[in-house]
């Protein structure tokens, strides 16, 4: 699932895209992002959720953005089995302009020989 997008739920007309892009070979590199007006300003909340056979871990971003642009933020993880990806996006008021919330699966990239 390399180089793929997710895309989330926008409920705001300053939003055009949001959700969480992946890239990476051996470890799959999750970015969160919005396209939105560049008056934009908010907080944003992701939360990943992992399990493999061998176990399950969670991880989570709070931070805020400006000028429309969650800026470079990245989370790199192993290729395991589900990920659940959780996004939500907010107004500087609190008002939800974005959403996710996605399980997906993940796979070990395939050893060349």
């Amino acid at each position: 699932m390399s180089g793929q997008t997710i895309l989330g739920n926008t409920s705001d007309p300053r939003i055009t895209a949001c959700g969480v892009r992946i890239g990476g070979q051996q470890m799959a590199t999750l970015r969160p992002f919005i396209e939105g007006a560049t008056d934009l300003n908010g907080s944003f909340s992701l939360s990943i959720a992992t399990q493999s056979p061998g176990g399950s871990s969670t991880t989570s971003q709070k931070n805020r953005f400006f000028a429309g642009s969650l800026g470079d933020t990245q989370v790199v993880i192993n290729r395991v089995g589900k990920v659940r990806l959780m996004l939500v996006v907010t107004d500087d008021s609190g008002k939800t302009l974005c959403d996710l919330d996605q399980t997906i699966e993940l796979s070990q990239p395939t050893t060349r020989i």
